[in-house]
């Protein structure tokens, strides 16, 4: 007779090991462990306490007492009054406490998190001897991007009479969703239903939307009257997802449209409304996010590639697009997963995102994790204590998350990273703690997540290289950079970083054949080959007037499809032109470096391993 959920949370118990006389729900949690679960939780507290006290003031003395759950089952605040009737609740909703199914069983908050969906726990279908006299009724709490952020629990002792709290607390839940949609800060927001006196409701369809109309967050109304699934925000927008003409979402964005009739992709018609931001506040966020940028901009390292030419006036809608998206979320620390080719300048963004953010007087610590030796990972990752390991620093040494406190954290080709430490990282973002290799002192996370990849996740998920718990906790919001053979603005790109690789020095100009060349080329290697293609160029063309064709490496001519553009409309030049250029040029930056290769390759702009290639060319040509 038990009701399906009940029965698959108890076969899960019983598989985990736990046994009906446990006595396992009140003992008291650790004040350390509250600090931290505060700290890390404030968002969503901050966002359900006002709906739950409102909630706890109309339920008056029937007493419920409620609580917010995170998602991995830790209360993380309670309102449970006072009074015989909650005496025992105010010690089980302590903040800390985990009600997961691994620590206590079958109940309210724990089937929701497995299930996802409503649950109500009565009397004896609780698992654990200790919680049978009471009724859980508990809910989802999911964010904007459509993942659960929590559950909202009411229990109280168990009298034998129905149940009928759910109904209440659904809407409580659906108001606290609605005030985390509010916290994105988006330029327009559109409430919308097919009975149009849902309208302003707690039950009505919300979505926000950036400036540019892409989609910055849905409520799970509005989900399920679109169809929308969780993870696919990165391609919506008010076009995609709306059937309009396209000066619908201009006027409601200018405030000249504040409600109407939609229509959806799918040919649904909805009463809508719609609330756009104070233009002067808006403005005044976007002037000042402008200024740290450029800041962050002029104080960026030498040999740190550009993303866009910010200067320039020219930009790619798409780069633009990804970096405004990832923005915003991180400036909400939603974990952000940046995707791109290896040069497209996923670590710029990341920077700039720190640089641009409230953490930017933090450290921005960046960890590559495919180029670090497998037995050093996990030390360089967390940092280990004296004596943990032979060879090992006298007093220990701090790892990258520690060093990253107060800051952000980068995981750079974080698809490269071995399985066995994408459990320890995972229990490191779900506990926001760790503890140093050879050490038992936990250490608290404080940073922001920024990860990339150039790999698809999704298919390492499938394939079981990559784990699907980490997954979707890295993947709070991603984003793709486009290559540089896809991006529209590469003339803009090309005479921004001329400027900013000439520096000081004179600039020659660039002629027609050799931009020609340049914006045909395929770009493997993206921004960074550019950069380098262009640092050698103005080499090769020192002293001269103009960059021509003679001036670029030979690999830009040994692609078939560029020559047939850029070959006969150029001079007639012999072949062996470009390498006697470039060979001249190695001669004398060898002779000006007294033969010291690493200081001939800095001065040419090249790897050395490019410069002992050129030497052996030379070697044949003598």
């Amino acid at each position: 007779m038990l009701p399906d959920v009940v029965l698959r949370s108890w076969e899960r118990s019983l598989q985990m090991g736990l046994t009906t006389g446990d006595r396992r729900v009140f003992n008291p949690a650790s004040r350390q462990d509250k600090s931290l679960i505060e700290e890390r939780s404030r968002p969503l507290i901050a966002c359900a306490l006002p709906e739950m006290e409102k909630l706890h003031l109309a339920l008056g003395r029937a007493g419920w007492a409620l609580a917010c759950i995170d998602a991995e089952g830790v209360v993380v605040r309670a309102v449970c009054g006072s009074g015989p009737d909650v005496r025992d609740l105010d010690r089980i909703f302590q903040v800390g406490r985990n009600v997961s199914e691994a620590a206590i069983g079958t109940n309210g908050p724990a089937c929701v998190i497995a299930e996802g969906r409503p649950v109500v726990v009565r009397a004896g279908e609780h698992f654990l001897d200790e919680i049978l006299p009471f009724a859980c009724a508990a809910v989802p709490l999911f964010n904007p991007a459509g993942q659960l952020a929590g559950v909202l629990d009411a229990t109280r002792f168990n009298n034998g009479n129905p149940v009928t709290i759910l109904e209440p607390l659904t809407i409580a839940a659906r108001a606290i969703e609605n005030r985390m949609l509010a916290e994105l800060g988006g330029a327009l927001t559109m409430g919308f239903h097919y009975r149009p006196d849902l309208l302003g409701t707690p039950l009505e369809g919300v979505l926000v939307f950036a400036e540019d109309g892409h989609m910055l967050g849905a409520n799970q109304a509005a989900r399920q009257l679109l169809g929308l699934e969780a993870g696919l925000d990165a391609e919506a927008s008010f076009n995609t997802l709306f059937d309009c003409p396209p000066e619908t979402f201009r006027r409601a964005l200018s405030g000249r449209h504040v409600s109407g009739v939609v229509r959806s992709d799918s040919g649904m018609l909805f009463d809508a409304r719609f609330d756009a931001s104070h233009t002067d506040s808006l403005l005044s966020r976007l002037r000042e996010g402008a200024r740290r940028v450029h800041s962050a901009v002029q104080l960026r390292p030498a040999g740190v590639t550009s993303l866009t030419p910010s200067d320039s006036g020219g930009a790619d809608e798409v780069a633009s697009t990804a970096i405004h998206v990832a923005s915003r979320a991180f400036a909400r620390d939603i974990p952000v997963l940046i995707n791109g080719e290896t040069g497209t300048g996923k670590e710029v963004l990341a920077r700039r995102l720190h640089d641009g953010s409230a953490r930017a007087a933090g450290p921005f610590v960046a960890i590559n994790c495919s180029s670090l030796p497998a037995g050093l990972i996990e030390s360089e990752f967390f940092g280990y204590d004296d004596g943990a390991f032979t060879g090992g620093r006298r007093g220990g040494a701090p790892g990258k998350f520690e060093q990253a406190r107060g800051g952000t954290l980068f995981l750079d080709e974080i698809g490269d990273m071995p399985l066995e430490l994408q459990g320890r990282l995972l229990r490191v973002l779900q506990e926001r703690s760790f503890t140093r290799l050879g050490g038992a002192k936990l250490i608290a996370f404080d940073a922001h997540i920024v990860s990339a990849t150039h790999r698809k996740l999704d298919e390492l998920v499938a394939g079981g290289l990559f784990r699907e718990d980490l997954y979707y906790r890295i993947k709070g919001v991603r984003v793709s950079l486009p290559a540089l053979r896809e991006r529209d603005d590469r003339a803009t790109l090309i005479d921004a970083l001329l400027v900013r690789e000439a520096g000081a020095e004179p600039l020659p100009r660039l002629s027609a054949d050799a931009r020609q060349l340049l914006l045909a080329y395929r770009w493997p290697g993206n921004i960074r080959q550019l950069s380098h293609v262009l640092r050698l160029a103005l080499t090769l063309a020192e002293g001269e007037e103009e960059i021509g064709v003679q001036h670029l490496p030979e690999e830009l001519l040994e692609e078939p499809l560029v020559c047939a553009k850029v070959r006969p409309s150029a001079p007639a030049v012999p072949d062996a032109c470009l390498r006697d250029v470039e060979l001249n040029a190695v001669r004398e930056a060898m002779d000006k470096c007294a033969g010291n290769v690493s200081a001939a390759a800095r001065s040419l702009g090249v790897a050395r391993a490019t410069l002992y290639r050129k030497l052996r060319l030379l070697d044949v040509a003598g």
